[in-house]
Formats: C-alpha cells, structure tokens, sequence
C-alpha cells in the first residue's frame, strides 16, 4: 500500500490537494472507490463482501448484506442500490462458508452492531482480510453520534475499541448538525484529509485485534424507548442548529412517531420539520394530532396557526435517568470533565 500521494479533491468553488499521509498515520480514501480499491490492493480476481453497505455499496463488492432490505431507519432511510448482489442477514451472523471471500469491507457499520464480538469474529471467519471503519469515539462526543449507535469506537495501537454508548440524548446537542455542513472547509477535513482523526480506519490480514466493554444499562437502539428519545432529538438539535439536512431529519422525527405514535412531542417536531420544507398540509396535521394529544398552549397555538405566523419549537422538558448518571460521572462543578471521558473510558459506575 502506497500512501505517498495526493488526491486531488474537486468541490466545485472548493478544490484541494490531500496527502494520503499525516500525523495520525495513513489516510484511507473510502469515499472515492477506485483509488480505496488501490490502497487495499484489492486484486481484479478476488471475491470482496461489503457489511452492511446499505445504500452506497462498495463498488468493488462481489456481495453487500443487510440486516433489513425494506425498513432503513438506521441508515437513513435510503434505499438499496438494486445492481449489487444482497443478502438480508445481520454482521453477527454471516451465511457464508470460511473463508469465502478473499477481502471483507465494513463501512460505518460496527458501531451500530448488537455485538461487536461476533461482527468481528464472523467478519474474520468468513475472510482472509479486510478494513473496518466506524466514527472516532472522540468526534462522536463533541459532535454527537448516529441515533442508531450502540458502540463507541477508538483505536488503541493495533487493537480496535469498542464501548457501549452511555447516553440517549446527546449532552452537547449534536454540534456537527450546524458547524459541519456549513463549512465546506470543515467537510474537507472531516471527511477527506483527517479522516483517520475524526474515524477509525483498521485494515486487517488474518486476525482482528479488538476488545468489548459493555454495559447492560448502557444505551440499546433495540429498546423502543431508547431508539424513539435519541431519533427525535437529532430532530430537535437540528431545528435548534439552522435546520440543515431537513429530509433526513424528517425521516428521524417520524421514526420517533412511528415508535411512540402517541408522542405529542414527536408529532409537533414532525409537524414543525415539514412545516419548514413548504409540506403545509402534512404540517397541519402533524400540529392537530399533537394537540389532541396534549393541550399545552405551545401545541395549541401551532394546531390554529395565524397567517403569517411561525410555529413554536417545544423542546424535552423531562431528563433521562441513564444521561443524569452519564453527566454526574463526568462532570466537575459546573463544567463536562472531557479529559476523564477519553481517559478512563471502561470504568462502568
């Protein structure tokens, strides 16, 4: 694997030339392809599985598997791309022989696994090599993580970390819903050139080098309360932070109605997603639902709309037993003890 180059990055106004090497080691290019083909020396002849390539398989993969072909709520709702060849199973569970596969690839998957020990272990039987990425533990507390996220990922020499998240809602609002899209400078370096900084990019031959730290109180995207606080409040982050990436933001309010139909909350948030899009009608009776749900003045005043007049934003109004316990653990006084979250992280209290 050669990554003394650049890449040459072409954003339309933006364009920029990327070593492939920095600081914190090699740079795998996973977004473009091609050229990710050419630093896994992937070989024209071999067979190559993508886990869980959802919507955007790799392109070089013979086979894509996911878990669910039809409901996408944990990868945001897209559909899959009907030229590949898919199997509808789980990353813990392969159907497939030892060794089937010459190179097995998993992008922005493992984090959302229920166990990361079989994802790693089956991934190793079914291939005799492979790359795991996943978001960078750090960057999913300062900038907030995927509703769907069960596990926090960090790199510790040759050794990929995995560790159960231990909040719902996020404790700083999710800061790349406004900071991120609205700096193509910004995306650049998160999602080019310091992309092994703000992600875990492990290549692997012949064994995975990986511990779990659980924690069976710890956050469950499988548990319907859970799944339904941490969707809606991406939703509510976001309409906090400008509203950037609305269409993807409906989808995690109406997955919030959808799993707690009776969530006042959750209907007004929709109501006030589509509202902001121009889906006046749909809006409307997201806003009516909700009060009919809860007569509270906020939910009133959106169901009887005034010309010309915004809806109101109704944030949480309760807090949740597992973040109060997340934010006692690390917090100092009146601040977020960041350097005791990323330093003793396995310590379950």
């Amino acid at each position: 694997m050669d990554f003394n180059k650049l890449l040459h990055l072409n954003l339309g106004a933006y364009t920029r030339n990327i070593p492939l090497k920095n600081s914190f080691g090699n740079v795998y290019p996973v977004l473009n392809d091609e050229l990710l083909t050419q630093m896994l020396d992937i070989q024209p002849g071999e067979t190559v599985l993508d886990i869980g390539g959802g919507s955007n398989p790799f392109s070089r993969a013979n086979t894509v598997t996911e878990p669910f072909l039809t409901h996408n709520a944990h990868r945001s709702w897209a559909g899959i791309d009907t030229r590949f060849d898919y199997v509808e199973c789980f990353a813990e569970k392969l159907p497939f022989q030892d060794k089937s596969f010459d190179f097995a690839l998993s992008r922005q998957v493992f984090e959302h696994t229920n166990s990361p020990l079989d994802a790693c272990e089956e991934m190793m039987r079914v291939a005799e090599r492979g790359f795991i990425e996943t978001p960078q533990k750090i960057f999913e507390l300062l900038l907030g993580p995927n509703p769907s996220h069960n596990w926090f990922v960090s790199l510790q020499s040759d050794t990929i970390i995995f560790e159960r998240r231990q909040f719902i809602r996020h404790p700083l609002g999710h800061l790349s819903l406004s900071a991120v899209p609205s700096s193509p400078e910004l995306q650049v370096l998160t999602h080019w050139e310091l992309k092994n900084l703000s992600n875990v990019q492990y290549y692997w031959e012949g064994a995975i080098k990986y511990e779990v730290f659980d924690d069976p109180a710890g956050f469950d995207y499988n548990k319907q309360d859970h799944a339904s606080q941490s969707h809606l409040d991406v939703a509510l982050c976001a309409l906090r932070q400008g509203g950037h990436y609305l269409d993807h933001r409906e989808a995690d309010a109406r997955e919030a109605v959808r799993l707690k139909p009776d969530w006042a909350l959750a209907r007004s948030t929709l109501g006030i997603i589509l509202w902001r899009q121009g889906k006046l009608l749909e809006a409307a009776a997201e806003f009516a639902n909700a009060n009919k749900l809860d007569s509270r003045e906020e939910y009133a005043h959106n169901a009887h709309l005034p010309a010309g007049d915004s809806p109101v934003l109704v944030g949480f109004e309760d807090t949740l037993a597992m973040d109060e316990t997340f934010y006692k653990r690390f917090s100092l006084c009146s601040y977020f003890d960041m350097n005791a979250y990323l330093h003793r992280p396995h310590v379950i209290l």
